[in-house]
Order: C-alpha cells, then structure tokens, then sequence
C-alpha cells in the first residue's frame, strides 16, 4: 500500500465527543433557538399589549436564559450518551490521507472516505470536522495536524 500524504490521530475522551457532537449540531442547534425566541418575543410583545406584565416578565427571562439551557441540557445528553457506549469511552482513532481517499482507523474498525463522499467541511479555531453524513462526523484536532494537512483538506473543500 503507497505511504500516506499525511497522518492525524485523536484519542476520543469525553471532551473530543462532545466537541465534535457539538460543532456537528450547531447549525439545527441555532436555527431552533432562533425559531423559539422568535415565538417567545412574539408572545411577549402581545402579553405586553394585553397588559399581562408578569407574562410579560417571564417570557423575557426565558428568552435570556434558554439558549444557555439548551446547550446545557444538550451536553448533559451527549455524557449520558458517551457513558452509555463503553466501545468509544478512549477510542483511538488514526486518519490517514492518501491523493484521492482517507483511511479511518480505530479499535473498533476502520473506514474508507473518498474526498466526494464528504458532505460538509467544518473548520473552527481547534478543530476540523468532517461529515460523511448529517449524523456522521469525524473530528481533527489542529493540534494533531500538520499545517500541510490543514491546507490540503482547504484545498480539496475549497475554505
């Protein structure tokens, strides 16, 4: 087999799940707390026209406080989830990208990605994220990777 054009590796604890879990989600994550404040501000404004004042007052503390809610129940899920599958609890996994696919490698199997079959590049401070699938994601950590390698995954997802 031809020698890898670069090499990242990732152990997945508990803070890389929820990492990756989360930046996969932001965009769904967004859209429904825009869409509930917007019925929520909504509502207040009409309870603020009836006159009902204390209605008023609570649909804007919940305005304030539920985005924060939502991403703490949300993470409170993914530990939940991440301790109730022992196969990933450390998982290690190795990416290796050849010219025209990647390997995927862990302890628990090993995947074959060509580059067309990525729907979606996400690239944050930290981290790249790659979506095979809406509920598929793969997570480089910067850090593990060679600046090489970042410009290579930009070059072939056009960033």
């Amino acid at each position: 087999m031809a020698q890898a054009l670069y090499v990242s590796e990732l152990r997945m604890d508990l803070a890389e799940y929820t990492r990756m879990a989360m930046k996969v989600t932001e965009k769904s994550r967004r859209r429904i707390i825009m869409i509930a404040e917007t019925i929520w501000i909504l509502a207040g404004i009409a309870a603020f026209l009836f006159r009902q004042y204390d209605l008023t007052v609570l649909l804007a503390v919940v305005i304030a406080f539920y985005p924060a809610a939502i991403v703490y129940l949300y993470k409170r899920r993914l530990k939940k989830i991440y301790e109730s599958m022992p196969a990933i609890k450390d998982d290690y996994i190795r990416y290796e990208f050849y010219p025209d696919h990647f390997l995927v490698l862990t302890n628990r199997g090993d995947g074959d990605y060509r580059y067309e079959q990525i729907v979606q590049y996400l690239e944050g401070q930290e981290e790249i994220v790659l979506l095979a699938d809406q509920n598929q994601g793969m997570l480089l950590l910067k850090k593990n990777c060679s600046p090489e390698l970042i410009s290579f995954l930009r070059e072939k997802y056009q960033q």
